[in-house]
């Protein structure tokens, strides 16, 4: 890590103490001081630029090392939907006959380890902010292609699906000296600015919603009564995978992104002149 520079500069002077005997001119002006201080500020320079070098062989390195999350989450964004792969004995290592970018269709992906399995959720995406899963036969080529590319004994489980389904129940107590229809026009903004801002497979956070509503103007405090979220295939029966949670704290979102089931969300809004005593 980078010394600063009057670090580097005490030390210089520290050392001429040491190595000539000499009485040096206690003035902060001086000349030998001034030279101390230019020198010192040259290491320093070159300092940061070794830092920079090394943070930026450290990251290529983990993102090309086989077997890191990283070099998987690379692996990832290199599949094509076209293109036949090619295995290279001299470098054992696997490509495809042909680079074609608007096949390469991945573009979000978390890589996350389950135990000994590893997860691997990726999606497209449809236009510039939708996020989508993959379709069937674009999942079963992208999993014959992990199979292909990943560790012998590793298990993998690959995750594309649509969208979790997510619901409140909440009060917004508001100032009655703004309009509750302009103030709860701004809570649903609100709330669904909180969920583009998450990255792909974050968590989601009941606190962290009632945080972006209370930003609202005219908003003087909420309550969510009640978070929740579902994802599989719901008419699908029995053992298709359909799950239901509430959120009490937090959950992780198991398809990466989130809707909101407007169907089932409830805001009520409470003046708080009403609650007052």
């Amino acid at each position: 890590m980078a010394r600063t520079t009057n670090e580097i500069q005490n030390e210089i002077i520290e050392q001429l103490r040491e190595r000539t005997g000499v009485t040096y001119s206690p003035s902060k002006v001086a000349e030998w001081r001034i030279w101390t201080y230019i020198v010192a500020a040259a290491i320093h320079a070159f300092e940061i630029m070794v830092d920079l070098f090394r943070a930026e062989i450290d990251a290529i390195t983990d993102k090309v090392t086989a077997g890191t999350a990283r070099w998987y989450a690379e692996m990832c964004y290199r599949f094509q939907s076209q293109g036949t792969l090619i295995f290279d004995e001299s470098t054992a290592t696997l490509y495809y006959d042909e680079v074609i970018p608007e096949a390469q269709i991945i573009k979000v992906v978390a890589i996350k380890e389950n135990g000994y399995k590893l997860v691997i959720k990726a999606a497209k995406r449809d236009g510039e902010d939708n996020i989508v899963p993959l379709s069937m036969e674009e999942k079963e080529k992208f999993i014959i292609y992990i199979n292909s590319i990943k560790f012998v004994g590793v298990d993998t489980n690959i995750i594309s699906e649509t969208e979790d389904k997510v619901w409140y129940n909440m009060d917004v107590y508001y100032d009655p000296s703004i309009p509750p229809s302009a103030v709860q026009r701004n809570v649903l903004i609100a709330l669904d600015s909180f969920k583009t801002s998450l990255g792909f497979d974050s968590m989601i956070y009941k606190q962290r919603m009632a945080d972006a509503v209370m930003q609202v103007p005219g908003v003087v405090t909420c309550n969510i009564l009640s978070l929740e979220r579902e994802w599989g295939d719901k008419d699908a029966g029995e053992g298709s995978g359909y799950e239901h949670s509430v959120i009490d704290v937090y959950d992780e979102l198991h398809s990466g992104y989130f809707e909101y089931d407007e169907e089932q969300c409830h805001i009520t809004m409470i003046s708080i002149k009403d609650v007052e005593l």
